[in-house]
């Protein structure tokens, strides 16, 4: 963009940028929004691994320990049969000699460690999902590129999306 104005002694010529499209500034920031959310949700994944196979190998070592399947059903909040088959894929345990109290304690705080996750991932997914159905009621992104930037299909996406309001960015 220039501007040339003569004036008595010469000419002067602005080079300033022009204001970006309104459209194109909102389609970066739903990017932006939509990148940064895509990492927090696979972050909260890598962080539930872990947490999980400490939460197994603590339920199989009570287990081993001698506590009843019951009682571990009860402080893990599963169900006994899936207490039993962690309890079976942990065969190579030896006695610990924990008092069953503090193994129990252990397991009720990593449950509830595991249902904080949960309920971050729920609310990263819903974030998620009102940022697609934004992007595509503006109609500043395609499906492909959505698709592309929050790691869903475009197929997904569409179903997910189909007749929700968006919210607030």
């Amino acid at each position: 963009m220039s501007v040339t104005h003569q004036d008595d002694a010469g000419y002067y010529r602005y080079r300033g940028m022009p204001k970006p499209d309104p459209a194109a500034r909102q389609a970066d920031k739903l990017r932006r929004l939509l990148k940064a959310n895509r990492q927090r949700i696979a972050f909260n994944a890598s962080s539930s691994r872990p947490l999980s196979v400490r939460l197994n190998q603590h339920i199989a070592q009570a287990l081993r320990d001698g506590i009843k399947v019951t009682r571990l059903a009860e402080a893990a909040g599963l169900s006994r049969w899936t207490i039993r088959t962690i309890g079976l894929s942990f065969d190579d345990l030896l006695p610990s000699g924990a008092h069953p109290d503090q193994q129990l304690a252990v397991i009720v705080g990593l449950k509830l460690e595991l249902a904080e996750l949960g309920e971050a991932k729920a609310a990263l997914e819903e974030r998620r999902l009102s940022l697609l159905a934004c992007a595509r009621r503006l109609g500043i992104m395609d499906d492909f590129e959505l698709a592309a930037v929050s790691g869903l299909q475009s197929g997904d996406i569409r179903k997910m999306t189909w007749g929700l309001q968006p919210g607030l960015l």
